[in-house]
Order: structure tokens, then sequence, then C-alpha cells
């Protein structure tokens, strides 16, 4: 997957406003381009959960169609562990094909890629761009 350094930079920032609670987020792009980030409000407002809450869900949804893009990703962090997907983020992840964009906290922040199905994830490498490869 392709993410634009701005993009990458807004993700990050989400994550540090956020804290101490999960950030998260829908990503929306076209092909392996992650092109649109829509942060979103954690309806659970907790350290170690995050649920998007639905009214966001679908104003994102809107959006990218509005766009022409599709969802192509999740987003949350966890500010007090690692970038990879918890049992639970295993457990209810229900979004076969998008893939999981998750933040590690501090001190320093890390963004990761997984995709995760059938109770297994996998990592995605995830190269950063400067956006001149957009939609090829």
């Amino acid at each position: 997957m392709r993410l634009r350094a701005d993009l990458r930079r807004d993700l990050l920032q989400a994550a540090r406003r956020a804290m101490p609670l999960e950030a998260c987020g829908l990503v929306g792009g076209a092909g392996v381009e992650l092109l649109r980030f829509v942060p979103c409000r954690n309806a659970a407002q907790s350290a170690r959960r995050y649920s998007i809450s639905p009214e966001d869900v679908l104003a994102a949804l809107r959006e990218f169609e509005r766009q022409g893009i599709e969802l192509r990703a999740i987003f949350h962090s966890h500010p007090a562990g690692d970038a990879r997907p918890s049992a639970t983020d295993i457990r209810e992840a229900m979004y076969p094909g998008v893939a999981h964009l998750i933040v590690g906290g501090p001190p320093d922040l890390e963004l990761r890629a997984f995709w995760i199905e059938a109770g297994l994830a996998r990592e995605e490498r995830l190269e950063i761009t400067d956006g001149r490869h957009e939609m090829e």
C-alpha cells in the first residue's frame, strides 16, 4: 500500500491528539493508493478499545463516494501499546479486504498496516510517498 507523507503525518497527529484515549478513523483510496483520512469519534472513549461512531462511519463513506474512492483502511491507535493488532482487534475485525492501520504509542509513534482475516493478522508493507504516484 502507498500512503502519502502528509496523510501519515495526519494519522500520527490524530493519535497524539487523542491520547490517552485510542484514536480512530477511516481511510479511503483507490487500488494501492491511500488518499483520504477522515478522523472519527471513538464512541468507546477508552484507552484500550475503540468503536467508531456509526454517524461518523456513514459520513466518511458518503464523502468517499463523492470523491470516487472506496474504504481501504480502518485506522486506530494503541496509546500505550505496540503498533500491531491486539487479540481484541483480531477477534473484532469485520471488514475483509480492508486494511488496518495501527499507530503504536510513545515514546516514538510508529505506524504499521495489517490485513486481518479469519482470525489471522498479516503485516502489509506501507510505502510512504510524496503523492506523485497517485492513481497510477
